[in-house]
């Protein structure tokens, strides 16, 4: 399906290139990536910017994996992944609501999914500290070896290269909600799927628990001060 809508968008429209990060495709650390274009100058003007400076250590990788796996492998995974993800929705929806979110309706995406993150915080409605709440709880995850999410602060702007991007990592400006994303990806086995979700839940918990205790601590000394 991905290669007919591809295919029909190279010929109907304007496509200059395809790039597949071969660590999300191919099960080889992250580095690497094929580069598609359905016109050969841009393959070409791309390939005379590599010469003598780029590491032949993701073809390696690559051809590595290819072998040890074989067409039969590399089909099993594919045919796994297709296998989990209605369980991966299943476990990340209901993971949201124990914690009063809701998973994102995007039935056009079977691979990424993504819940919000609106009760996450507390203690604060300002906006810039609500983000670095939402920012801190990224950190958290990965610290603990939670990897593979991706956290989007609502309403972020960020500056690069004099340009200003408003939503920055959010699907448009004006998205209402922080969200967090995680997918179900190639290579990823059941039990390594459930292990993700007891983790996640467990530095989920563990977050909030910390907030709250946080709150409590400043609503004391205001009480105190006041008194």
């Amino acid at each position: 399906q991905t290669n007919k809508l591809l295919n029909r968008a190279c010929t109907i429209g304007r496509v200059d290139a395809i790039i597949c990060s071969t660590d999300k495709n191919f099960l080889v650390p992250v580095g690497g990536a094929l580069i598609l274009s359905p016109n050969d100058q841009v393959i070409a003007c791309i390939s005379k910017n590599y010469p003598g400076r780029a590491s032949a250590s993701p073809v390696v990788d690559l051809f590595i994996t290819l072998l040890s796996m074989g067409l039969s492998g590399y089909k099993f995974i594919l045919e796994e992944r297709r296998r989990l993800v209605d369980v991966f929705r299943v476990k990340f929806d209901t993971l949201a609501k124990k914690f009063g979110e809701r998973l994102l309706d995007c039935p056009r995406n079977t691979i990424s999914f993504g819940i919000t993150l609106d009760n996450l915080v507390i203690g604060t409605d300002d906006e810039t500290k609500k983000n670095v709440q939402i920012t801190k709880f990224g950190s958290m995850l990965f610290t603990r070896c939670i990897s593979g999410t991706r956290i989007v602060p609502t309403k972020e702007t960020k500056t690069i290269s004099g340009y200003i991007f408003q939503g920055f990592g959010s699907s448009y400006d004006e998205y209402p909600h922080s969200y967090m994303t995680a997918a179900c990806a190639v290579g990823m086995g059941e039990e390594e799927m459930m292990e993700f979700f007891e983790r996640l839940e467990r530095c989920w918990r563990e977050y909030v628990g910390k907030r709250e205790k946080e709150v409590r601590k400043k609503l004391t000394q205001m009480e105190i001060k006041e008194s």
